[in-house]
């Protein structure tokens, strides 16, 4: 009987049935996170993917509106829907008759770039084909910029005149004088205006002829020189000891910081590239002064023959930029090889004599292509390496480990490297591009950093390698500390919206004006220190000192960036629907409504 009892046991099936029916809610719970978790995923692409670039080329150029004619022509009422040869469209008054036509400048104007990008303008014509009037049209530059040239009417008025070719009526062909304070923007229009009539303008960026003085830093023996953009040395006998040529005269649309460089390049006499010198550049000196000095940068270019500089791929070859002036670096490395395509191909140079050298075929090179990485990049690669392996082992649960582990990051990926992610640089890439071949290790960093979240549960970056957040940890005050601040809740909880504020208030700006500089919101730029702008450094150390007193304050209630990373983690809880997903949702939805409007 007493077998039978428990054989027949009545509460065995039912506690058993528990147990399946608790795995099953969790499984169903699972599965539905998994699924909640890709749809967030899946809005964040979406948001990103309405951002438009702020490098937006034109290919085809489309009708004008009627009111933008207006602004030249007031009586115009009407637009022919086809060009002619030259496409322009013809305009009408009330009565229908020709008033002119009209032409904008794009696309013919990409290649004349300002500060960001090319300014378009429009263009009116008389009925004998000269230009009556000019107006902007858009541009990528920055308002201040643009508005000094829509205020310069001596600016505007210098191309009133102007016939089809770029010449006035009696055959001369006018100096264009750029606008003072948007020198940049009014020359790269002025270049568009003069390449949408047919003008090879060469460069109005940079227009300075070459000089003796300069000759004589390549080749101390130059007597004189023959030439303005590209030139012919000679010594005091006569002889040709080299040749001289300035790359702003032919190439001006490779963009560093804020412009363009032009640099001054010397050719032995079998055209071998002597070291280059930059000439000018629109950017600040201090990041140009990096360029000069950083010699291993130009030896990369030393030696070559004009057609293998051509051929040479910075890329390909991984050039590096120069440490503290990357854009600047780079904007020269891409700038040479185009210089020497343009070189080639130029008459001019061609009636300078070639060199038998010149004319041997270059034997075929075959190199093995090695991986070479700056320390700054390799430094980073290491501490992605040693942190899976210092948490797998246990050594982040000992406390001085882990205190110097913080400090190596706040010193060497922050300080040295300056590898930090920002809203800026996110943005950046999602709407221009990854150019990983440049900075490989902030690149792995951030793939590190915005793949795990939400495919295991951790967040990398904000607990073991942001050196902001570990320089907050590693000061941050113990909780018994007398300098310890503990914020009232009525502060506390409208500080905590701050992030998720600051998040919607940065991507409305990357979509209504997408070339906004949004670097300034957080206090990463200080860790640049060799570049940064003390208000920049200042920001930085004021949100250090804060953190001194309220722990990890930065993070807890100021930090875009980390507010976006643990949304994008995976948690026990990302079944449920939460207030930021709604808001999230709606902001999707209002930006395709507008990129649809725009």
């Amino acid at each position: 009987m007493g077998q039978t009892t428990l054989s027949q046991s009545g509460p065995s099936l039912p506690i058993a049935d528990g147990r399946r029916s608790r795995t099953t809610s969790r499984q169903t719970i699972a599965w539905r996170g998994r699924v909640v978790h890709a749809i967030r995923i899946g809005m964040l692409i979406g948001l990103l993917a309405c951002l438009p670039s702020p490098h937006q080329r034109i290919d085809v150029a489309s009708q004008p509106s009627l009111d933008q004619i207006q602004r030249l022509e007031p009586a115009a009422r009407t637009i022919t829907e086809t060009t002619d040869q030259r496409g322009r469209w013809a305009i009408l008054d009330a009565d229908r008759i020709p008033l002119g036509s009209v032409a904008r400048t794009l696309p013919e104007a990409n290649g004349s770039v300002g500060y960001h990008g090319p300014t378009e303008a429009l263009l009116l014509f008389d009925q004998q084909d000269i230009v009556h009037s000019v107006a902007v049209l858009q541009s990528h530059d920055t308002d201040e910029h643009v508005d000094a040239v829509n205020n310069s009417p001596e600016f505007l008025q210098q191309f009133q005149g102007l016939t089809w070719g770029g010449k006035l009526a009696d055959g001369s062909v006018p100096k264009i004088d750029g606008v003072s304070g948007a020198t940049l923007t009014s020359l790269a229009m002025a270049g568009g205006i003069l390449s949408r009539l047919g003008v090879a303008t060469g460069s109005l960026v940079f227009p300075e002829p070459l000089t003796l003085a300069e000759a004589q830093t390549f080749f101390p023996a130059a007597f004189q020189i023959q030439g303005d953009r590209m030139a012919v040395v000679k010594d005091e006998s006569g002889t040709t000891v080299g040749y001289l040529i300035r790359t702003g005269a032919l190439v001006d649309d490779e963009i560093g910081y804020q412009g363009p460089t032009s640099v001054l390049v010397g050719l032995d006499l079998e055209h071998r590239l002597l070291r280059p010198k930059i000439r000018h550049s629109f950017d600040n000196e201090p990041y140009v002064d990096y360029v000069r000095q950083e010699r291993s940068f130009w030896k990369r270019f030393e030696g070559l023959t004009l057609e293998e500089l051509a051929a040479f791929d910075p890329p390909a070859e991984e050039v590096e930029g120069v440490s503290g002036a990357t854009m600047t670096s780079m904007a020269i490395a891409y700038t040479l090889p185009k210089f020497a395509t343009e070189l080639l191909a130029d008459e001019e140079w061609k009636t300078l004599g070639q060199t038998p050298f010149q004319q041997r075929l270059r034997a075929l090179q075959e190199s093995i292509q090695t991986t070479r990485l700056s320390n700054a990049d390799i430094a980073t690669l290491v501490a992605l390496v040693l942190l899976p392996l210092l948490i797998r082992f246990g050594a982040m649960r000992q406390t001085w480990l882990r205190r110097l582990w913080l400090f190596a990051v706040w010193l060497v990926i922050g300080l040295y490297a300056g590898n930090l992610l920002s809203l800026a640089l996110l943005a950046g890439w999602a709407t221009s591009g990854v150019t990983w071949q440049l900075a490989l290790g902030l690149v792995a960093l951030a793939t590190i950093s915005v793949i795990i979240p939400p495919t295991r549960r951790g967040n990398p970056y904000c607990n073991h390698l942001c050196p902001h957040g570990a320089a907050q940890q590693l000061i941050r005050p113990k909780s018994n500390s007398r300098r310890k601040w503990s914020l009232p809740s009525w502060l506390s909880k409208p500080l905590g919206f701050l992030p998720a504020a600051t998040l919607l208030l940065v991507y409305l700006a990357l979509l209504i004006r997408p070339t906004t500089d949004v670097s300034f919101v957080e206090p990463f730029h200080g860790y640049l220190w060799h570049l940064a702008s003390w208000s920049a450094i200042a920001w930085t150390i004021s949100t250090l000192l804060v953190s001194t007193f309220i722990p990890m304050a930065y993070c807890r209630l100021a930090c875009p960036t980390g507010r976006l990373l643990d949304w994008m983690r995976f948690k026990g809880s990302s079944h449920k629907v939460t207030r930021m997903d709604g808001a999230v949702f709606a902001l999707l939805i209002a930006a395709s409504l507008y990129r649809a409007m725009t």
